[in-house]
């Protein structure tokens, strides 16, 4: 612990920068070498769609599915085009997931080389928001070997690449915020820092669609700084109109094919293949399987309905197949909202408290192509600790999180209590002002809750990577603080001793 602390204690440097790269590279390329390679590991149960999409635009056929030539929706073009670039170097041929191997593991590897920065941005997130090389340096260590983040740069998924871009907005949106405590002229908060934070969220929301989400949580988060109305009122025009051109080409395809302006529909499939299927299972006390195909039998009724109404009104354009299923599954879930309150935070928490080493557990029991239709928390950490058969490293892997996790939970408790509530309380009682701390606290808490908040359709921890280091970085702030209260208590106590 006092070798951590020394090496933390320290400035920056450029060799430890190079250091934490070079190590997190190392891990990352070694898990996917060993082991996530083997057996197609990387292929998780939305690779085959990312699969399609990159092999038709490395074809020349845009976002179109290349066996029934229909426009593709439910993915975004991000991730794709990124696959593209290796589908059209190594000359693919096959349509099959299995005839691209080549191709789709150099894309890892540049990945896995991008990804090994994060700790890097994670480190400059937390000295910006925190003022302190202890808190920056741990963090960043913390991402080196956090599973989650080590099996997310392996994988052929967006969560990695696009946490690059993710971090790049946290840094300039917070570089350009100034919170109730300060009150600066626009001139001292450059208005090219929300520039850059919208263009960095609409990389990220090419390549994961909840970036726009995301971007009304930032706006809402800054109704709350110390700017005047005119200097939000400017941000906030500005922020918007750069997010929402960036990604305007999309809405237009997406309008030109349908009809509708939208930029990507996956809310309507997430509510019909998991908040409308439960509600239904309450509803009629059938098994969930049956209802499930119950409301997809009647998806497949209404698809043909709608293709042939449009074959006969504008043929020139297309049925969006997610379209459909909010139609399907709006009026039942509108119908009964408790219902979907009670399920939305139940996933809501699975995904702030599930363990990523549970991916461990798929792997074992090879089940990780495919989601299971509802899963139980409490399962899922008992498969990680003791229920599932697994190697013995595997194994300690589950247990060194569930400790951190325990540790991490244990900050972020202690912090609410004592910069949230103790602060606040003191406030109303004594006028006693907020501490920078508290700030912290509250401008990064609101963008903690805001990214769990929106994972309610199915949760799982991979969904909490982009909170995940504000999460960190809160509760070392408390770690911090506990400490040096410990130690101050001690040398009160020495001193009355002597």
């Amino acid at each position: 612990m006092n070798a951590i602390y020394t090496f933390s204690n320290q400035p920056y440097e450029k060799k430890k920068l190079v250091l934490l790269f070079l190590v997190s590279f190392f891990i990352r390329g070694l898990t996917f070498y060993i082991y996530v390679q083997n057996h197609e590991r990387y292929k998780q149960a939305d690779s085959s769609d990312y699969h399609i999409c990159a092999f038709s635009l490395a074809k020349g056929l845009g976002m179109f599915h290349p066996q029934h030539h229909k426009p593709l929706f439910w993915r975004t073009p991000g991730y794709p085009a990124y696959l593209a670039i290796f589908y059209k170097y190594c000359g693919t041929s096959d349509i099959r997931f299995q005839g691209n191997i080549k191709a789709q593991k150099i894309s890892i590897w540049l990945q896995i080389f991008l990804c090994s920065f994060i700790p890097i941005l994670v480190f400059f997130l937390a000295l910006l928001l925190t003022s302190s090389s202890v808190i920056a340096w741990i963090s960043s260590l913390i991402f080196v070997f956090h599973p989650g983040f080590i099996l997310a740069s392996c994988y052929l998924l967006t969560d990695g690449l696009a946490m690059i871009f993710f971090l790049l907005f946290l840094l300039f949106f917070y570089k350009s915020f100034t919170f109730l405590k300060e009150q600066k002229k626009i001139s001292d908060s450059p208005i090219i820092y929300w520039v850059f934070a919208a263009i960095a969220l609409s990389i990220y929301t090419w390549m994961r669609p909840n970036g726009e989400f995301i971007a009304f949580i930032a706006l809402f988060i800054f109704l709350f700084s110390a700017n005047t109305l005119r200097q939000k009122c400017i941000k906030i025009i500005v922020f918007a109109t750069i997010f929402f051109t960036c990604l305007s080409p999309w809405y237009v395809r997406n309008h030109n094919l349908t009809g509708y302006w939208f930029f990507c529909p996956m809310s309507g499939a997430y509510h019909l293949a998991f908040s409308a299927p439960k509600i239904l299972h309450r509803l009629t006390n059938q098994p969930l399987e049956n209802c499930l195909k119950y409301l997809f039998v009647t998806l497949k009724t209404q698809l043909e309905q709608e293709e042939k109404k449009l074959a006969l009104t504008n043929p020139e354009l297309f049925v969006s197949r997610e379209l459909v299923c909010k139609k399907i599954a709006y009026p039942i879930i509108t119908k009964y909202p408790h219902y979907v309150c009670i399920d939305w935070i139940y996933e809501v928490c699975k995904t702030t408290f599930d363990l990523y080493s549970h991916q461990l557990v798929t792997f074992v029991n090879n089940s990780f192509m495919h989601d299971p239709i509802e899963e139980f928390l409490t399962e899922k950490i008992k498969n990680c600790l003791y229920k599932n058969p697994m190697p013995v490293l595997m194994r300690f892997i589950c247990w060194l999180e569930f400790l951190f996790s325990i540790l991490l939970w244990f900050g972020l408790i202690g912090g609410i209590i004592i910069f949230i509530l103790q602060a606040f309380i003191n406030f109303f009682r004594q006028r006693k002002p907020l501490s920078d701390t508290t700030y912290l606290w509250i401008k990064t808490g609101l963008m903690i809750g805001g990214l769990l908040f929106m994972t309610g359709g199915f949760g799982y921890a991979r969904l909490r990577m982009p909170a995940e280091p504000l999460m960190v970085l809160l509760s070392l702030t408390f770690w911090l603080y506990f400490l040096k209260e410990k130690k101050q208590i001690f040398y009160v106590q020495k001193e009355k001793l002597t």
